[in-house]
């Protein structure tokens, strides 16, 4: 029969396009309750009526994952009308879409970034995730359980030259996502990386990215490229799993090495 998650709650960042969209949908449709926020109200209410309208159990609700009023007042909320928190996807993120970045051509140095740009970056993908992990956490602690799973990028992008301060930014929420997993094991709360694996359709490859890609033969991964991998990490497949780094693209070779049988 597959993977059925009735009675099971996720909240979603960075919910209403792209790579989180995609993973909502999945979960949702295998009978998950979902909420899924964003920055953009006009984009996200249109994500929500479109899943809506579809019959299923989705929420929304605004959020900036760099204001701390905004997590909280999403934590208050999300209190008020669920009992329990099953999984967090810290998705939000941003890179090379950033106001400040687009601007800048492809030989860009890193003095070139303005500095407004570079902190925007950093608070979204770094300190985002420490916000929002923070502010729904002792919601998993109260229950007893959880699962929190952090969307990255592959290691090369980390490193590689014009990358900062996106690679460097997801390299440090990384890290910060290993000293959690350890930090919660305790409370029966798991922390699992994932990333797709290489460059993705979504909101965050630019035109000029694309272009580039296809003129140098690099494929693009589709933006559900996750959905079979987030499923995975719901299910009782991943009971006590954490601290792991999950490569979409490379997800069954995954299941292979660790002898793991997977119908989703």
């Amino acid at each position: 029969m597959g993977v059925r998650l009735q009675g099971f709650n996720v909240f979603i960042t960075g919910g209403s396009c792209g790579m989180g969209y995609e993973m909502a949908k999945e979960l949702l449709s295998r009978g998950a309750t979902v909420v899924i926020s964003a920055r953009g109200v006009e984009k996200l209410n249109k994500a929500y009526e479109k899943l809506k309208s579809e019959g299923y159990d989705v929420y929304s609700i605004p959020l900036d994952v760099t204001n701390e009023e905004s997590v909280n007042n999403a934590v208050t909320w999300y209190k008020e009308h669920f009992d329990h928190l099953d999984m967090l996807v810290n998705n939000a993120g941003i890179g090379n879409n950033a106001p400040g970045m687009i601007s800048i051509k492809d030989n860009k140095h890193f003095y070139d970034i303005p500095v407004s740009t570079f902190k925007s970056i950093v608070e979204t993908n770094f300190n985002g995730i420490f916000l929002v992990s923070r502010a729904f956490v002792p919601i998993m602690i109260e229950k007893g359980k959880g699962r929190i799973v952090n969307v990255s990028t592959s290691a090369s992008t980390m490193t590689r030259k014009g990358m900062i301060p996106y690679g460097p930014s997801k390299a440090a929420m990384e890290a910060m996502s290993t000293i959690l997993s350890e930090e919660l094991k305790e409370f029966e709360i798991t922390v699992n990386i994932i990333c797709p694996g290489g460059p993705t359709d979504t909101d965050m490859t630019t035109e000029e990215m694309k272009t580039f890609f296809n003129e140098n033969d690099i494929p693009i991964l589709k933006s559900n490229i996750l959905n079979k991998t987030i499923l995975f990490l719901a299910s009782p497949n991943a009971d006590g799993l954490t601290g792991e780094k999950i490569i979409g693209k490379e997800f069954n070779e995954w299941l292979k090495n660790r002898n793991i049988s997977f119908e989703c």
